[in-house]
């Protein structure tokens, strides 16, 4: 073989090589998310259930969490005159969903009238739960018991009209479907316009549920494009938050698009984004008992947790959704939408490894009790920065106290907030606030602080008390 073929066959192979590692790079994504998605579809597991007073149609817009060893769901319903409200319903296993008796909102201090598009989590600040929904406008209730319907509140609203920035771009568009989610120091309340535009408003956590202003547009689009139902997770054991929102197809056919971002309030770059290669849609889902629908439509990813930070587990992706029968039309509150769960079939995770951020160093004394410190640089301007930390319980028993460690890394702590500081010289430690110490099994508390010094992500420490 001469010199000029064997550098031409080296060449090559590395020209290949290059190549190769261009592919597998590009099936990298941020926060352990696949760049592609795949799933496998429940058939209906919730269906309406009419009685004497209530004429349901269709049930629709779920929103779930696991709590207590239950699933709790909360969804909209649509009766025969077109009128919306809300329902809850609350079971062990999804084989018995559409059997649970459905207890619907409007008997209760939530009331009658044009209620929709529910979202529930547990804010932990006030140890209360949220069920947040749309009204016109914004609004809220709250309980401390999530398993008794009759225990909401009245609602109130997060905002008392249409901020300028909506009415300007909204044109015969609807201000519809409110998300929440907070990282330590702000919460953060979206919001669509069904005209291409999503809305984004903010206050801080000690404020919420009050102040929220600066609205701003976080991204925008063709009208069908970027339509309605938006929902923002944070990645767990990442800095990745993961942001869907539904489309409208080229032949009418609903699907959801996804981005990522490596803040809430941050600029959003594509992941799965096109009808084609979607985040979900008819394109990437497999029906094993039968396709029962083409829409892949408003709904909410089974999270990790309760809380108000919106934690997803990126090794077990599954979304609670609303289908319906593809013959089905007419008016559009009185489609027979139903709910179907949605399983990832393509986890980039080792099946021998499915958390991906595991307790390096859980308790062998108290399994039961453990707790995991997420630490993220939130803000950083050079000569300091601001970090937040969210502390999760990872065990199966309640904590009553927590206390998070880290080795001084040539930074001092000028200020900390919800947690109390001690700092030895060599290792900095915060202890839970009076208010913030017990948290239940899949929830979180969070501190924060500003540093002057040179940002750096510490290895820390979690240990978790129990009464």
């Amino acid at each position: 073989m001469t010199a000029v073929v064997k550098r031409g066959l080296a060449l090559a192979a590395s020209v290949l090589l290059f190549t190769l590692g261009l592919a597998t790079a590009a099936q990298a994504a941020p926060g352990g998310l696949p760049s592609s998605f795949e799933w496998s579809s429940s058939g209906v597991l919730v269906s309406p259930q009419p009685d004497a007073q209530h004429d349901i149609v269709s049930i629709k817009d779920p929103t779930v969490v696991r709590h207590d060893g239950k699933w709790h769901v909360f969804a909209t319903v649509a009766d025969t005159s077109g009128g919306w409200n809300l329902t809850y319903l609350s079971f062990t296993d999804w084989d018995e969903a559409d059997t649970a008796e459905q207890h619907h909102l409007d008997t209760t201090a939530i009331g009658e009238g044009y209620r929709a598009a529910p979202q529930v989590f547990y804010f932990e600040p006030e140890q209360r739960w949220y069920l947040v929904f749309q009204t016109g406008v914004p609004s809220y209730s709250t309980t401390t018991d999530i398993s008794d319907p009759d225990s909401w509140s009245a609602p109130r609203n997060f905002q008392e009209e249409m901020p300028p920035i909506i009415a300007d771009n909204i044109g015969d568009g609807y201000w519809v479907d409110f998300w929440v989610t907070c990282d330590a120091a702000m919460c953060y309340l979206f919001s669509s316009d069904d005209n291409g535009h999503l809305y984004r408003a903010e206050t801080s956590v000690a404020e919420f549920p009050n102040g929220f202003s600066n609205t701003q547009i976080a991204l925008e689009d063709d009208r069908n494009d970027l339509f309605e139902a938006s929902n923002v997770y944070r990645v767990k054991g990442s800095d990745t938050y993961l942001l869907i929102v539904e489309a409208i197809g080229a032949e009418g056919r609903r699907y959801f698009r996804s981005w990522t971002s490596d803040s809430i309030d941050g600029s959003w770059t594509p992941l799965a984004a096109t009808e084609s290669e979607p985040f979900a849609g008819a394109a990437n889902v497999t029906f094993p008992s039968g396709r029962w629908t083409e829409d892949i439509s408003h709904g909410e990813m089974l999270r990790a947790g309760v809380d108000q930070t919106m934690r997803i587990d990126p090794c077990d992706m599954r979304y609670l959704y609303q289908g319906m029968d593809p013959s089905a039309g007419g008016e559009y509150s009185q489609l027979p939408w139903r709910l179907g769960l949605l399983t990832q079939t393509n986890s980039p995770c080792d099946s021998d490894d499915p958390d991906p951020d595991p307790d390096p160093d859980p308790d062998p004394g108290d399994p039961a009790a453990r707790c995991e410190a997420d630490f993220r640089v939130a803000n950083d301007w050079g000569s300091g920065f601001q970090a937040e930390v969210t502390v999760r319980n990872a065990g199966d028993a309640a904590i009553d106290g927590w206390q998070v460690s880290w080795p001084a890394a040539g930074w001092s702590v000028d200020s900390l907030w919800n947690g109390s500081l001690t700092a030895d010289g060599s290792t900095v430690t915060v202890d839970n606030a009076s208010w913030n110490g017990r948290i239940e099994p899949g929830s979180s508390a969070s501190f924060g602080f500003t540093a002057t010094g040179t940002s750096a992500v510490p290895e820390t420490a979690c240990t978790a008390e129990t009464g």
